[in-house]
């Protein structure tokens, strides 16, 4: 539970911080910056660790891990974008309560993941919320 409260720390940290760059520079430099810095902080951590612990690595891990630093390339640019122009406000919730939601979805359908009838009616109401933003934005109110 510790990490999840550190990294939703973080994160809104990388928000509000990727926020004021996105409108005070260009958006794809803003993007290589952030990839850049997500890059360097864990290869400092792990190079101190690696000749104490034993790695083992899987190609199909490695494939995994390339597609999703790709992934989170293109996510970068696309949310540095969407900062510079948008309001804060209407894309962390459209952003994170989509990937919520759709993670949620797709855990369940590629790793057979349970989906409780508790936990169903809170992506019920998360889908509802992202409706209700969306509306809300396309009509101006």
């Amino acid at each position: 539970m510790l990490y999840i409260i550190v990294a939703s720390i973080f994160y809104t940290a990388a928000i509000m911080l990727g926020t004021v760059a996105s409108r005070h520079a260009n958006t794809n430099l803003v993007a290589a910056i952030i990839n850049m810095m997500g890059a360097l902080v864990p290869v400092g951590v792990l190079v101190p660790i690696m000749n104490n612990k034993l790695f083992t690595n899987s190609r199909y891990g490695i494939i995994m891990a390339v597609l999703a630093g790709i992934a989170i390339a293109i996510f970068s640019m696309a949310l540095t974008k969407s900062y510079s122009e948008n309001k804060v406000g209407i894309v962390a919730p459209l952003i994170l309560g989509g990937a919520i939601f759709l993670s949620a979805i797709l855990s369940s359908l590629i790793f057979k993941e349970k989906i409780t009838p508790f936990q169903g009616g809170g992506l019920a109401l998360l889908g509802l919320g992202l409706l209700l933003i969306i509306y809300a934005r396309a009509t101006g109110r």
